[in-house]
């Protein structure tokens, strides 16, 4: 084999080396491509849960009816608690209560969640002690405290 034919066999194999590596480099950069999107997309499916809260089912069963809170409650509930249980206050306060989906639940959840504002505010549990004393505005009075009990109250259904 001459000096010619041997070069011309070493250009031909260097070609297909060369070919081969562009091969393989573009199929590791499709594999790392493909690897980045999925974890940039799972990364963002797992932050929309965490921000976007998933909740148990608050839509109304047939022939509840729910009521919106009245004039006298809402005034207090302004005052002293919808910093917290109101979107977008603190979301584990508004696992306890939402306010702003109040209308929302059904006519029961109601008298439930109502029962218990009477017994926390009653208590001297809500508002929280720390949230007393930066905002001691907020502490609701002795007459606010009886109109919430009362129209707690008058939530309740009677036993059968």
């Amino acid at each position: 084999m001459d000096f010619l034919e041997k070069l011309l066999t070493f250009e031909s194999n260097d070609e297909n080396l060369y070919t081969n590596f562009m091969k393989n480099s573009n199929l590791l950069i499709m594999k790392k491509l493909t690897r980045l999107v999925i974890a940039a997309a799972s990364t963002i499916f797992i932050v929309a849960l965490m921000i976007i809260p998933v909740s148990a089912q608050t839509t109304q069963p047939a022939g509840t009816k729910s009521n919106p809170l009245p004039d006298a409650i809402n005034k207090i509930v302004e005052k002293t608690c919808v910093k917290c249980h109101a979107e977008p206050g603190n979301a584990m306060a508004q696992t306890h209560v939402n306010l702003t989906k109040w209308a929302e639940y059904s006519s029961e959840k109601q008298a439930s969640k109502a029962k218990s504002m009477c017994n926390m505010v009653t208590k001297g549990k809500m508002p929280p002690k720390n949230f007393r004393k930066e905002n001691p505005d907020v502490i609701p009075t002795a007459e606010e405290i009886k109109t919430i009990c009362d129209w707690s109250q008058s939530l309740q259904v009677p036993k059968k």
